[in-house]
């Protein structure tokens, strides 16, 4: 009998070993199928249109038209009244810290450019020139004889911070702002399988019409190519989405289908295995292989209607416009810190080894030592500074000696 079940117990081990060669080969065979599906895709996704396409522009339909931006960057964007710069003394150097919306002017400039989120980086850093500085001693420095022993530059913000050897009061200084912006070239749309000759590459129109534009270009170029549309009334059109897709070389794509069929015939006819299969054709070896061979992307840009006229707008870096503003840091604000340090003839200032807070001269020097964890002064009362040291339960209010050179407390 204990025989009789080993037979038993064979024959089914063989039939499982079956079924399971079997059912791996299938999952092989799928594998297969649908990288074809997926390559079969990219063969024709030049002409693959939303979905939700016509959905979107119903849900427009009351957002039409784009509102455009009036917002003009020139000399009052840059130097907004009541914006002044920062001069901090932190002995024995000073801060001064210059403003460049470099942000602020991407995200204005950048609206429309749909395909990128890093518009940002189209927009160099402005370039300052420290070029005089006037004292509260009514001195002067001048070209060299300013000793600017390093420069901070916020690359997200534009913000740049000039860090001058002593502490010495400034009342103003003059310096000078250039500036690159690039210029914006229109070319017209007249239809599809047209190219477009930028200093950056050729855009190649895939479709124009029916409610939306595909171009075809190099990856770099998505971040510098905005598409502007109207219709029959000259309004312009609302974006309703957009789309980026890699695009491959038909050689290389008919490449991996012939891989891809000679190995499902191989794997039918047995001369194969499936281990073999999913080490050479597995969809994570295809992703791999076809991230490798990107070389263009297709570029979709859907508005909220048919549109009449199409325009590509290309921000070309071969044609910057370079601007200089020269400027002193009193223009910005009638009433400024410097006015009460000019009033008192001394300003606060940190000292970095001990991180107290003391007052600094005329000459650069402290005319009261930094002993106090906080001081900070009243901009509208000439004098009067509030102060915390370490023996306070809470701010103290102290009046400057002008003559004597001490703090004294109300």
């Amino acid at each position: 009998m204990n025989k009789i079940y080993q037979i038993v117990f064979i024959i089914l081990l063989i039939l499982n070993s079956g079924c399971s060669n079997a059912q791996s080969n299938q999952d092989c065979l799928d594998v297969l199928d649908d990288n074809l599906a997926l390559l079969d895709y990219l063969m024709n996704t030049e002409k693959d249109i939303s979905t939700d396409f016509k959905e979107l522009q119903v849900a427009f339909k009351d957002l039409r038209y784009k509102t455009e931006n009036q917002v003009k960057i020139d000399e009052s964007y840059h130097f907004k009244p009541g914006y002044p710069f920062i001069t901090e003394y932190s002995y024995p150097n000073t801060y001064i810290q210059l403003k460049f919306d470099r942000f602020n002017i991407a995200h204005t400039l950048g609206e429309g450019y749909k395909f990128t989120h890093d518009f940002i980086d189209n927009i160099d850093q402005a370039i300052f020139k420290l070029k005089k500085i006037y004292f509260l001693d009514g001195t002067v420095q001048v070209g060299e004889q300013i000793k600017v022993v390093d420069t901070l530059v916020s690359e997200q913000l534009g913000d740049q911070t000039w860090v001058l050897a002593g502490t010495k009061p400034i009342k103003s200084f003059d310096y000078s702002m250039e500036t690159h912006l690039n210029k914006e070239v229109s070319h017209e749309i007249t239809g599809a399988g047209e190219c477009i000759q930028t200093s950056a590459g050729i855009i190649e129109v895939i479709h124009c019409g029916n409610g939306y534009i595909r171009i075809k270009t190099s990856v770099p170029m998505r971040h510098l190519v905005k598409i502007l549309v109207t219709d029959e009334q000259g309004h312009q059109l609302s974006t309703v989405n957009v789309e980026s897709k890699d695009c491959y070389k038909k050689e290389d794509l008919i490449a991996h289908i012939a891989h891809m069929e000679q190995a499902k015939a191989k794997l039918e006819k047995g001369e194969i295995t499936c281990t073999e299969v999913l080490k050479k054709f597995s969809t994570e070896k295809l992703n791999a292989d076809l991230a490798a061979q990107a070389d263009s992307l297709l570029l979709t840009q859907y508005f909220a209607a048919d549109f009449k006229k199409a325009h590509l707008i290309f921000w070309d870096n071969a044609k910057q416009v370079k601007q200089v503003y020269e400027r002193n840091s009193a223009d910005q604000i009638a009433s400024r810190p410097e006015d009460f340090y000019e009033a008192c003839s001394c300003v606060i200032a940190q000292d970095t080894k001990t991180e107290l807070y003391g007052l600094i001269g005329l000459d650069g020097n402290w005319i009261i030592a930094p002993r106090f964890l906080e001081l900070r002064a009243q901009w509208g009362t000439e004098g009067f500074f509030w102060g915390l040291t370490e023996n306070d339960e809470k701010r103290v209010e102290y009046r400057f000696d002008k003559e004597n050179k001490t703090l004294i407390k109300t």
